[in-house]
């Protein structure tokens, strides 16, 4: 475990090879059917967003998304290792825990989420702090409340995120790419890619695809290596 400006970064074990990732994961899927696994990568520039997003052309689909996370004023569910966020998308709300112990291969990310879909509108007066979160009746709420009975949740930090989806074809297997646009509360912007896999078999057809893709475009292959809820903290003036 490492500690940047005051923001808990956790660092699990290390996974150099994507067998030994899936040893580990479906050793995980076992005892949790709650896994998911992302490959995140940076983009450096608004230049290179805008050649990735010329290059696969008009979206399937583009998503609005506010993001909000809470906790108690002592960080008390982050020093356990969890985040609860409330996101309002453009016709749905989401309210999701995840665990930010996560477990690493050189370029994808396997941690636990719990996710459950609820109105726009009430995730929008959570947003706006008019409802608590806490008188959600979702499971990761639920979660919460039996792990820190009386605990009190507040704010802590909030950004927007444009999501471009894009269907794209690697071998037989359709992927939905993720190209994020996201602004801060202190007004800066950064850009990302994400994808989701299902098995982490996947990854020996995909890493390989992606980078030939990226060195096509002349845009450095790199892993993204904070969360958008760290480098939110970051930039925020709650440490």
């Amino acid at each position: 475990m490492m500690f940047v400006k005051g923001v808990r970064v956790v660092r699990a074990p290390f996974f150099c090879t994507w067998l030994e990732f899936a040893v580990y994961w479906s050793t995980m899927n076992a005892q949790s059917q709650n896994l998911e696994i992302e490959i995140k990568l940076r983009l450096e520039s608004f230049t290179e967003y805008l050649k990735l997003l010329g290059f696969l052309g008009s979206p399937d689909r583009e998503l609005h998304q506010i993001n909000c996370f809470f906790d108690s004023e002592d960080n008390t569910l982050y020093e356990a290792g969890w985040v609860i966020r409330v996101r309002a998308e453009d016709d749905r709300g989401l309210v999701t825990l995840k665990g930010t112990d996560s477990e690493e291969h050189e370029l994808a990310v396997m941690r636990e989420e719990v996710e459950v879909v609820i109105g726009r509108g009430e995730a929008m007066s959570i947003i706006n702090l008019e409802s608590d979160i806490l008188s959600l009746d979702a499971e990761p709420v639920r979660f919460v409340r039996k792990n820190w009975p009386g605990l009190a949740l507040s704010r802590q930090v909030q950004f927007s995120n444009t999501r471009q989806l894009k269907n794209y074809k690697i071998g037989d297997y359709t992927y939905v790419l993720e190209l994020d646009r996201t602004e801060y509360a202190d007004g800066t912007v950064d850009y990302e890619l994400e994808m989701e896999l299902d098995q982490p078999e996947r990854m020996e057809v995909v890493i390989p695809s992606l980078q030939k893709l990226f060195a096509s475009l002349d845009i450095p292959f790199e892993r993204q290596e904070q969360t958008k809820l760290e480098r939110a903290l970051l930039r925020s003036r709650r440490f």
